[in-house]
């Protein structure tokens, strides 16, 4: 079994960057890894990524399990089972917060979420304040429905509230390589919690 690991939080966290950081460094000690994106390449995730407006939350959500529901049943469980080291450039947790912060309860959305995507292993938090990362979005391309500073205060409240054990708080206010060193003692103790056989992969 391959680890699933989630990297999560609030647009301009520095999610897609760490994403690929995670997968250098299983890489490096001899692991298969793959990042995946959602949402996905579904017809339903492309609903969400062309849409020019919102659609309402409750739709949203529905759109997002759609779109997730496949892609646990086409790209994550098949890679996880096959030895394949999955990191999600988000995961269910955005689900929660993002919509949880539009009026739907959070609980509800992480209910139906876990009931259809398996849990990640870990599950890294990427923290930093909505003014810091709009001036990083609005470097790069312009700004979206989805990152509007008040709204991005919520959905991080939110984020910060889930309580569950796999998940590791990072500042990603801090300089990119301070960023990158939290996250590589993380991903090492998560490779070290797996006992003696990942041990050997280790030191391939």
């Amino acid at each position: 079994m391959g680890f699933l690991i989630a990297v999560e939080g609030i647009d301009g966290a520095g999610k897609t960057t760490i994403a690929k950081h995670i997968k250098e460094i299983l890489e490096d000690f001899g692991f298969r890894a793959e990042v995946l994106k959602e949402p996905g390449d579904s017809v339903y995730g492309k609903m969400i990524k062309d849409s020019e407006s919102r659609f309402s939350p409750e739709k949203e959500l529905e759109l997002f399990i759609l779109d997730r529901i496949e892609d646990v049943n086409k790209n994550i469980l098949p890679r996880v089972n096959a030895g394949i080291c999955v990191i999600m450039d988000r995961y269910y947790y955005s689900n929660v917060a993002y919509q949880g912060a539009l009026g739907i309860d959070p609980q509800e959305i992480l209910r139906k979420n876990e009931e259809i995507a398996p849990k990640p292993d870990l599950t890294i938090l990427l923290d930093v304040h909505p003014d810091i990362a709009l001036k990083r979005i609005q470097k790069r391309q312009k700004i979206t429905p989805f990152e509007d500073a008040e709204y991005l205060e919520r959905v991080r409240e939110l984020f910060l509230s889930i309580k569950s054990d796999e998940i590791r708080v990072v500042d990603a206010s801090q300089p990119l390589d301070h960023v990158k060193g939290e996250v590589y003692q993380l991903v090492m103790e998560l490779i070290s919690s797996r006992g003696s056989f990942f041990e050997m992969a280790m030191r391939k």
